[in-house]
């Protein structure tokens, strides 16, 4: 199969989902990651946006290393301004192009009601644009796919709202995917001048609640998007 992350910022993939991409990847699935931000704000060291965009992304590749592995011409790049995604028509076709690029069967992204304001915005083009996957007729320069993937949507930080509809057993390669968040230097470092436990810690943190609530060490939870033509097979997640 095909599994396409769609993610807001760079290390969001390795936060949210990194343990099932590395059980998708362990199992013979192929992994593709789109970001629709470079993370271009999330820095009190760097100088410019363009400064900080570039070493995200290349934070980004090296933790791709691990979740994809290694096939950096899986990973794509959308380069929206950090803390400015909006509903827009080139964001739409941009994320429209960044799914039929990657042919996904599984697709896994934000949830729509986040309160961050990209990780929500995110949420909110992927299950808005799926219908158009087969549309000849909607611009894009990706042609349509006849694929319907199932597209789960995973957790919020902290919890917050969100209810799991299923969880993935992360307790084997969860100390590969902080590996991979770890990659994220300038993220961890920007996260920990505002948080008392740092993003290692959060995502420990995280991962063992779910976890808690599945009779698991670690876990990630997920929900399913559901809408008609569209309905999603819970069985593919691994």
């Amino acid at each position: 199969m095909h599994i396409l992350t769609i993610a807001a910022h760079p290390d969001d993939p390795e936060l949210f989902c990194g343990g099932t991409l590395l059980r998708y990847l362990e199992a013979g699935h192929e992994v593709f990651i789109a970001l629709t931000t470079s993370g271009n704000v999330g820095s009190t060291t760097h100088e410019s946006r363009e400064e900080i965009a570039a070493v995200r992304e290349g934070e980004a590749l090296a933790g791709a290393e691990v979740l994809v592995g290694g096939a950096a011409e899986r990973v794509r790049f959308l380069r929206f301004d950090d803390e400015g995604l909006r509903d827009t028509e080139e964001a739409r076709r941009a994320v429209l192009e960044a799914m039929r690029w990657a042919e996904p069967d599984v697709i896994l992204t934000h949830h729509p009601s986040d309160p961050s304001t990209d990780h929500g915005m995110t949420g909110q083009l992927v299950t808005r644009m799926i219908l158009s996957l087969p549309a000849p007729l909607v611009p894009a320069s990706v042609p349509p796919i006849d694929k319907k993937p199932s597209l789960f949507l995973w957790d919020v930080i902290a919890g917050g709202e969100f209810r799991p509809e299923a969880y993935v057993d992360i307790s084997a390669s969860f100390d590969r995917k902080l590996a991979a968040l770890e990659r994220h230097v300038s993220q961890v470092s920007w996260m920990g001048e505002f948080m008392e436990d740092g993003l290692p810690e959060l995502t420990r943190a995280m991962n063992r609640y779910r976890g808690m609530q599945c009779g698991v060490r670690y876990a990630e939870a997920f929900c399913a998007h559901r809408i008609h033509g569209f309905m999603p097979d819970l069985k593919l997640l691994p």
